[in-house]
This record gives structure tokens, C-alpha cells and sequence, in this order.
């Protein structure tokens, strides 16, 4: 072997490690930082919820990171340098799939605050002082929210 193709073998497998310890740590980060009590007053429409849009469009991100994460584990296996030559059915699968669930998720977070608007929840940012992530079912219950600091 060629001592140029030897560093690009090197620099395609490496890339590919990158790839794949990359797509671990935001799957994890993703499931890790997103506060429970934020999808948990969603699901429950309490009177007062928590509503981030990006929660929602990174779960339906988590598809995409595992998508990238088994590309880069076949392209690490492949032999030599060249671009994958044939796709498999279950990777086109789940490429539309993730694809899909990634647009899906994007469209929620848009379409979300729409609906709570519909349902008569409020929005609770009238002072500044609290964030507008909170919607509450009566605008008086958006004098007891206490921002954190």
C-alpha cells in the first residue's frame, strides 16, 4: 500500500470513529439533558405547560443520530477508501424513516403553540421576567410562575 492511500485509509477510518463517537454523545446528550417535566406537562395538559419547540425537534432528531451512526460503522468496515457502492433495504428504510420523523417532529414544533392557542391556554410572557415557554389555562395563573434565576 502506497504510503498517500495509507493516510487516507487512516483519515477515512478515524473520520468514521469521529462520526460514530460524535452521534453517541449527542443521542445521549439529547435523552440526557431534555427535562422530563417539560414533555410530562405536555402529555398531561395541566393548567400551566412547559413548551420548548426545540425538545421536540430534537427527539425527532435521535432517528437521524442513529441513522449516521450505523453509516459511519459500515463505512469503517468497508475495505479501502472508495464511496459505498450499493445501499442495503433496511438502511433505506430507515433513512426515509428518520427522514420523515425528523420533518414530522419540526412541523410539530411549530404546529404545538397553535394548537395550546386553539385549547385557550395563554401565553405567559406579559412582564419580561418569565420566559415564554409557559402556557397557562387562565392568564392569572401567569402571575404565579416564578422564573428561575
Amino acid at each position: 500500500m502506497k504510503k498517500h492511500t495509507r493516510l487516507q485509509w487512516l483519515g477515512f477510518k478515524f473520520a468514521g470513529i469521529f462520526l460514530m463517537i460524535s452521534m453517541l454523545a449527542f443521542i445521549y446528550l439529547t435523552a440526557r439533558l431534555i427535562p422530563e417535566y417539560q414533555l410530562y406537562s405536555m402529555i398531561t395538559l395541566d393548567n400551566i405547560i412547559i413548551y420548548n419547540g426545540k425538545v421536540i425537534t430534537a427527539l425527532g432528531g435521535i432517528p437521524v443520530y442513529i441513522y449516521a451512526f450505523f453509516f459511519s460503522f459500515r463505512t469503517i468496515l468497508q475495505k479501502g477508501v472508495e464511496r459505498l457502492k450499493k445501499g442495503t433495504l433496511i438502511g433505506t428504510i430507515w433513512g426515509l424513516f428518520s427522514l420523515a420523523c425528523f420533518v414530522f417532529f419540526m412541523c410539530m414544533s411549530w404546529i404545538v403553540p397553535l394548537g395550546l392557542m386553539a385549547l385557550d391556554y395563554t401565553l405567559c410572557d406579559e412582564e419580561g421576567d418569565v420566559p415564554g415557554l409557559y402556557y397557562a389555562s387562565k392568564p392569572e395563573l401567569c402571575k404565579t410562575i416564578i422564573a428561575n434565576p
